[in-house]
């Protein structure tokens, strides 16, 4: 259903967007005067926003459609009795109802038909996208022509005004982000043409060898290891408290097109395990200090959306601090390289780093004074890479890491000993 909304829609934008439907004048009109710089730019400009409104609608009707299937699903498990899986199922719909999207911490393995449902909704939206891009590029083309079709006019009359605006409206047009990201999106979702193979001369056949690919292997509920790592589907890695969500931004408008093919979430626990604290009062004053080792600890999940991760590629875990006294001081303490498992379509794993350990030091008065050193956990930046060293995605948190963002591999670098420095 949403996708006929979404060609209807767009197809009333092509009956109107640039004139074609206009009944013909009759011949005493005299000839139909040039559309100026300003009748097209409006033209432009109410197409596009016609097109973004019929993707929001599409968007819209996807997930009532999500939010229908889980409504039916629920109440087929009721009748089974099958308690777990309603649980499930209502948690998933109080957590949408909030989101409106299924990140890929929010994947599960069970029951079953939930989690082909969240990549139904994934897969369609990913298709929604892609078409409108489509969409948006093919309306960007197409003023473009009439651009250069008006440039051309105005040059045979020596209007050098008219050129000036042409000019500048072309600079515009082309520098506009949203048609920018549209494009690189379009581009990322284009099949790659088969190599040219050059045929090779005949030889003499050699006796058949048949050999069987082995399928792909879904990640074992218990997880699979890779060297140091531990990998878990995702869902069923072991629960730790105090789990803190991490924002993560593209460093670029083109890089964020990589999510139309994985999908990365992160978030950070904190061990306090050798961080003491001690509160206790002096005469008529209270003293609170707090001192010690806190390790901060990254929880990656990694999705596969439209492309499969082949084995030997890997996470690239930059890691960055601050002084908690001087919040302008930053500094990257250690980079991690974390080999993955192969991954295919539809798969999602998480795994945990090994972050990172600080020194910091907090006293405090009720009186007013205070001393602190030390640092603390700052932020993130996460970079995937295939075997060959090719930068797939790359996200970080703050966004103020995105200066540091490049498109090389961070060399491996262990973190100095935690201690008494700033």
């Amino acid at each position: 259903m949403q996708k006929s909304i979404l060609c209807a829609v767009l197809l009333g934008i092509g009956g109107v967007a640039w004139g074609q439907a206009v009944a013909p004048r009759p011949a005493a009109a005299g000839p139909v005067a040039a559309p100026t710089l300003a009748d097209l730019k409006k033209q432009f400009e109410t197409a596009m926003r016609d097109a973004q409104k019929a993707h929001r609608e599409a968007l819209k009707a996807l997930r009532q459609t999500y939010s229908d299937s889980l409504t039916k699903l629920q109440t087929e498990l009721q009748a089974k009795g099958e308690m777990q899986g309603v649980l499930t199922i209502r948690d998933e719909k109080a957590r949408f109802e909030q989101a409106g999207e299924i990140p890929p911490v929010a994947l599960v393995t069970e029951p079953a038909a939930l989690r082909k449902a969240q990549d139904d909704w994934n897969a369609s939206c990913q298709q929604a996208a892609v078409a409108q891009a489509q969409k948006l590029v093919g309306l960007s083309e197409k003023y473009m022509q009439q651009l250069a079709q008006l440039q051309k006019s105005l040059t045979a009359k020596n209007d050098q005004e008219g050129l000036k605006a042409v000019n500048e409206e072309t600079d515009r047009l082309l520098g506009n982000n949203v048609i920018r990201e549209a494009l690189a999106l379009v581009k990322a979702a284009k099949p790659a043409a088969p190599e040219k193979v050059a045929t090779p001369a005949p030889v003499k056949p050699e006796p058949a060898k048949t050999e069987v690919a082995a399928p792909a292997k879904p990640l074992d509920a218990k997880g699979i290891e890779v060297g140091d790592y531990k990998f878990y589907p995702t869902g069923k890695e072991p629960a730790v408290k105090d789990l803190k969500d991490q924002r993560l931004e593209f460093p670029t408008a083109e890089r964020r097109n990589a999510a139309y093919f994985y999908t990365l979430g992160a978030k950070v626990y904190f061990d306090k395990d050798k961080l003491t604290s001690n509160k206790h009062n002096v005469y008529d004053y209270s003293i609170k200090e707090e001192s010690g080792d806190l390790a901060s600890i990254p929880r990656l999940t990694l999705a596969c959306r439209n492309k499969d991760i082949p084995e030997g590629s890997q996470l690239v875990v930059q890691y960055y601090s601050r002084h908690i006294a001087r919040s302008t001081d930053v500094r990257e303490e250690r980079v991690e390289h974390i080999k993955l498992p192969p991954l295919v379509r539809g798969q999602s794993l998480t795994v945990d780093g090994e972050g990172i350990t600080l020194y910091k030091y907090d006293y405090r008065s009720s009186y007013g004074y205070r001393e602190r050193n030390g640092r603390e956990y700052y932020g993130l930046i996460i970079s995937l890479f295939d075997p060959d060293g090719k930068l797939l995605m790359q996200q970080c948190t703050p966004s103020s890491l995105i200066k540091a963002c490049t498109a090389g591999m961070a060399a491996a670098k262990e973190q100095e000993k935690p201690g008494r420095r700033n």
